[in-house]
């Protein structure tokens, strides 16, 4: 039996040469080149959703501008600069 470290080894190689192998499978060959409608998640017994669908991200800098509406108003309302807690 191999020691835990050549194990742990052996698992992290095999995981990224299986990111590779979907990144290729999606045309794309760093995962910066990911984008969220190209993953997709089960949801339901018979229903496939893309990450676009499912979450709801935000522009860069878009906290900056403009309160948040929708799925970030709430959190946005219980953040506080001094805690990391709610």
């Amino acid at each position: 039996m191999p020691d835990k470290t050549e194990r742990v080894h052996h698992y992290q190689e095999q995981c990224v040469q299986q990111a590779v192998q979907v990144m290729a499978s999606l045309g794309v060959s760093r995962p910066e080149d990911l984008r969220p409608h190209m993953l997709r998640r089960r949801v339901g017994y018979d229903e496939v959703a893309s990450y676009a669908e499912i979450f709801h991200h935000l522009e860069p800098g878009q906290l900056l501008s403009e309160p948040p509406d929708g799925r970030w108003a709430r959190d946005w309302a219980l953040a506080h600069p001094d805690r990391f807690t709610v």
